[in-house]
């Protein structure tokens, strides 16, 4: 495995691209400590666990929906739910405090 600093990334990119294009992983440090890993884009990658990792980063950042994320993790959504629970990922994103200040409101009148 090769290593290379952020700084040196930026004046050499070419040398990542290379390490890739020979089918090695590079990994990419700021200030000595790991930042990342650059790895080759390969269908035998995919199938190993990266693809359901970026699904569920997906599902995170919501670009993917629960019905999306379930049809790529090839489970339904009932071992979606359960799935998620068990990497404490939470399933729904809203403003508990919005959510109060609008049953005030209701029950203000």
């Amino acid at each position: 495995m090769d290593i290379i600093g952020i700084k040196e990334l930026q004046t050499n990119p070419g040398k990542l691209s290379q390490s890739l294009i020979k089918n090695e992983y590079m990994l990419i440090t700021r200030r000595g400590q790991p930042l990342g890993v650059a790895l080759p884009f390969t269908s035998q990658l995919m199938e190993s666990g990266l693809k359901n990792w970026m699904a569920l980063k997906a599902f995170q950042e919501g670009d993917l929906s629960l019905g999306q994320l379930a049809n790529t993790l090839g489970k339904n959504k009932h071992e979606t739910l359960a799935l998620l629970g068990e990497l404490n990922i939470p399933f729904a994103d809203y403003d508990l405090q919005e959510d109060l200040d609008t049953l005030d409101e209701l029950f203000a009148i």
